[in-house]
């Protein structure tokens, strides 16, 4: 995608591709007007003539084979490109039959771009030859082949095309170009932050409740947008999931969170455990657990104050994979905590299937406690089962000193929420450690 630019002005007459040439990206016609033609022999048979909102190059970057028709700008044209490795992506993540009718389509548009060449070609030759009938056959042929092409640029157009308000003589509805071009955007973005170091990772500290101690944090990751702003997980993360970026950025996270916990214990003295959050995309890569292992020997972070975060979502859509992975990351020494517990369907069922150490209760529950005597009875039963498994227990989301007296009185053993601080970064962080209980925020 670095290969060119996303939105890409042409001139008049400028090329935007040659036949034959590699599919790196499509584009959207964002103004002016593309001319979208075969060459035989030096003479061209036009074959779309393509304006404002209209795709071109699609083909190439489906069958991933080389442009079959060359196009070129018959005005000054400006497009935004949507590179092969986007889309390939997505048509990988798609239902198998998707893919196979895609590819089934681009074939039968290949043999027909053929058969036009064919056809043109012998009508070329029909025209200096004496014999009218060889040159009124080979019209006749041609006239068929253009029709089922368009016929069948019809019934695509129409498959793939949603019912919705379009603009001028463009096939897809604004709204939906638009969507698409944001998408592509963002993902460039996204990508291009990776390679810029532009993430940050806030902590968020958890308390002994006890004691208002700190004696621990949750690793939460910050974007630094180009825009100035710094934007939260809830702005990005979705769209970081739906690729293969959470991947790298998920291993970018464990390694910055592992780093921060051995400074803490080197340089500031403080052996506090850091959580770090896993997706349940990353547990589809099977050099997961022996990648965090290398992270936390290589960081010298201490595998016991390690704590891997895994939602309810990773076990109930993967069960299987989820059962092996987790074992097998128990086995490094660090500890795994369940997330935004009881938002699930199955929650009790994973207390005994999987080797949690900690339960984060969701704070669904925690804000609901004051007032609803079910979520208030619902917070008391996890904390007293959970002492019963031994297990430790993190009340989420405590915004007040209330919703901390009444975890106190049931005895729970951790605190996270705003009232006690939001995530800061590493500096802030160092400066709550250095008062004997943290400050409470308001």
């Amino acid at each position: 995608m670095e290969a060119f630019e996303l939105q890409t002005t042409f001139d008049t007459d400028e090329y935007i591709f040659r036949e034959g040439d590699p599919g790196d990206c499509a584009y959207i016609i964002d103004s002016g007007m593309v001319e979208v033609s075969l060459d035989k022999d030096g003479r061209t048979l036009v074959m779309a003539t393509l304006t404002k909102g209209d795709i071109v190059g699609e083909m190439a970057i489906i069958d991933r084979l080389p442009r079959a028709a060359a196009a070129r700008a018959i005005a000054p044209t400006v497009l935004t490109a949507i590179p092969l490795d986007y889309v390939s992506q997505k048509i990988e993540q798609s239902d198998p039959t998707v893919r196979m009718f895609l590819r089934l389509a681009m074939a039968r548009y290949r043999d027909m771009n053929a058969r036009l060449g064919q056809v043109f070609e012998e009508l070329s030759v029909g025209q200096s030859d004496a014999s009218s009938d060889a040159f009124a056959s080979s019209t006749m042929e041609m006239k068929s082949v253009m029709s089922q092409f368009k016929e069948m640029q019809k019934r695509i157009d129409t498959a793939v095309t949603k019912p919705a308000p379009s603009d001028g003589n463009s096939l897809f509805g604004e709204k939906t170009l638009e969507i698409t071009k944001l998408l592509v955007t963002e993902e460039k973005l996204l990508k291009a932050a990776i390679t810029k170091k532009e993430f940050r990772l806030h902590y968020q500290p958890i308390v002994d409740l006890a004691s208002n101690r700190i004696v621990g944090c949750e690793a939460l990751v910050r974007w630094e947008h180009p825009s100035g702003e710094l934007l939260l997980p809830s702005r990005f993360l979705t769209q970081v999931e739906k690729s293969d970026l959470i991947i790298e950025l998920g291993y970018w996270i464990a390694e910055e969170a592992c780093n921060f916990q051995s400074r803490l214990l080197t340089d500031f003295r403080h052996d506090l455990f850091v959580a770090i959050n896993l997706s349940g995309k990353q547990f589809e890569d099977q050099f997961l657990v022996p990648s965090l292992a290398d992270i936390m020997d290589k960081t010298g972070a201490r595998r016991e104050q390690i704590k891997f975060e895994i939602t309810e979502s990773l076990l109930i859509d993967n069960p299987e994979l989820a059962t092996q992975s987790l074992h097998q990351l128990k086995e490094t020494g660090a500890k795994l905590a369940i997330d935004d517990f009881g938002t699930g369907y199955s929650s009790f069922s994973y207390l005994h299937r999987f080797p949690f150490d900690t339960l984060k209760i969701d704070r669904v529950f925690v804000s609901a406690m004051s007032r609803s005597e079910k979520s208030h009875q619902i917070v008391k039963s996890l904390v007293n089962l959970s002492r019963d498994l031994d297990m430790e227990v993190v009340a989420e989301g405590i915004e007040s000193e209330h919703e901390a007296e009444i975890m106190r009185k049931f005895k729970a053993t951790y605190g996270q929420g705003y009232y006690f601080s939001r995530a800061v970064n590493e500096t802030a962080f160092v400066k709550l450690l250095r008062t004997p209980q943290i400050k409470i925020a308001g």
